[in-house]
């Protein structure tokens, strides 16, 4: 169990392992369906949750880019595939060997196509100034563990890039555009992630930070970015969003009664009217 505190060490794997905080991805399943939290975070019988390929190449792309020294230490790419008749016996046995040493170390393995895309992705904020400003010189992966006043519950944050005024967040994301973007900020509770960044600041370090910049990367070629600063009305309103999902998770974890979806009228939505 990690205690309230700032941890400038603690590797992404521990963060996400330690389960008596409350992250913004646990918040959100339980404001989905409280039945669905506890079957996705609690039930010790729950099936093993896999990563998609996307979740796994948007953490490449953040370790490639935040953290250059561990991707060499977690990714390895995989060795172009040749065949025995192509290449003779001698070129054939160091590819399959190589492909061997590969499978006996514990990294995640990538396509060259991949690696080449995540690269890709790369040079298209190292071309920019500005970008590669917020991004590089702040304090990267910086943990935040904290009790919320209201509910007594352990949260914990972790920005990409903390500076002194501004707090970043790095994305990857199919369409970079602003409509695009509006859309993923509020599926993927962005706002909210932004909210509890600057909360856990303000609690912790005693100070405030009114700035959410998220750089997003789009992730097929011409990779475009979007740089976007989420205005304080949409942060303000994730704050109180994430507060009562904790108040009403405090109620939940006291009965011990996670429920389902209510059962409610529903009618025709707007956009089919």
């Amino acid at each position: 169990m990690i205690k309230p505190g700032i941890y400038t060490d603690l590797s992404n794997k521990d963060y996400h392992a330690d389960k008596n905080s409350l992250s913004r991805s646990s918040i959100k399943d339980f404001h989905r369906n409280p039945l669905y939290y506890w079957s996705m975070h609690l039930n010790d019988a729950r099936p093993e949750r896999t990563a998609t390929r996307d979740m796994i190449l948007g953490s490449a792309f953040h370790t490639l880019v935040l953290e250059h020294g561990k991707f060499i230490e977690e990714y390895a790419v995989e060795p172009k595939k040749v065949f025995l008749k192509d290449v003779g016996r001698e070129t054939y046995d160091a590819y399959k060997s190589q492909c061997e040493e590969i499978e006996k170390t514990s990294m995640i393995i990538l396509t060259e196509e991949e690696y080449l895309n995540l690269l890709s992705m790369k040079l298209s904020i190292d071309k920019s100034k500005r970008l590669i400003d917020l991004l590089y010189e702040g304090e990267i992966e910086k943990s935040f563990f904290w009790k919320d006043e209201s509910s007594g519950l352990m949260v914990k944050a972790r920005p990409d890039v903390l500076h002194d005024n501004i707090i970043v967040d790095l994305k990857t994301i199919r369409d970079a555009s602003v409509n695009s973007y509006q859309r993923d900020m509020v599926d993927g509770w962005y706002h909210v992630q932004g909210a509890m960044i600057r909360d856990a600041v303000r609690t912790l370090e005693e100070r405030d930070i009114s700035t959410v910049i998220n750089i997003c990367v789009e992730k097929k070629y011409p990779y475009c970015i979007g740089v976007y600063i989420i205005d304080e009305a949409a942060l303000d309103h994730g704050e109180e969003l994430y507060k009562e999902v904790l108040l009403n998770m405090k109620s939940c974890i006291i009965e011990n009664e996670f429920n389902d979806f209510k059962p409610q009228l529903v009618g025709l939505p707007k956009w089919a009217l």
